[in-house]
């Protein structure tokens, strides 16, 4: 689709309130063919998130929990309610994947003397050489996967899109 007939088919294609049945339906698949894009990437980038990966640890971790477990030997002394805010999920969510860290012995916990409700979290020792190894894989992956969008597309169609996912987070958080 051309530039011109997405501004004329898709970002002209309100619903005024008296449609017959044939044109919402019309206006419908049209749009929803552009928005299933998003949508595909959006369970294909999930999906990818939550595969198991081999980061040098003793066990496969997804990327957030590596992602969590990076944040907490950069951040030493972080809480789960920091984390939460962070990743945009509730304590609850984030203390599952803190208790897993744990438990595998990546990450240690001390209580607050202030306050017995609040914990601080560290790396420990292979926790923090795991968080390397994961940075070292992420540089890897990140410059393969841009390299690969740059035989496609230009540097700064890139960038563009880079800047339309910024702009689309900022919509679905409001």
């Amino acid at each position: 689709m051309d530039i011109e007939t997405f501004k004329k088919e898709i970002l002209n294609s309100w619903i005024s309130g008296d449609e017959s049945e044939e044109i919402i339906n019309k206006k419908y698949e049209l749009l929803n063919a552009h928005a299933t894009i998003v949508y595909d990437f959006v369970l294909m980038y999930y999906n990818y998130m939550n595969r198991r990966k081999d980061y040098g640890a003793k066990e496969s971790l997804t990327m957030v929990e590596v992602h969590i477990l990076t944040d907490i030997a950069d951040f030493p002394g972080t809480t789960v309610t920091a984390l939460a805010k962070k990743w945009k999920k509730t304590s609850s969510a984030i203390s599952q994947t803190v208790r897993s860290l744990l438990k595998l012995g990546y990450i240690k916990r001390e209580n607050s003397t202030t306050d017995g409700k609040v914990f601080f979290l560290y790396a420990t020792d292979e926790g923090a050489q795991i968080a390397l190894t994961h940075k070292k894989y992420d540089i890897l992956d990140i410059v393969k996967t841009n390299k690969k969008l740059a035989e496609k597309f230009t540097a700064e169609e890139i960038l563009v899109f880079n800047k339309i996912l910024l702009e689309y987070t900022d919509l679905l958080s409001r």
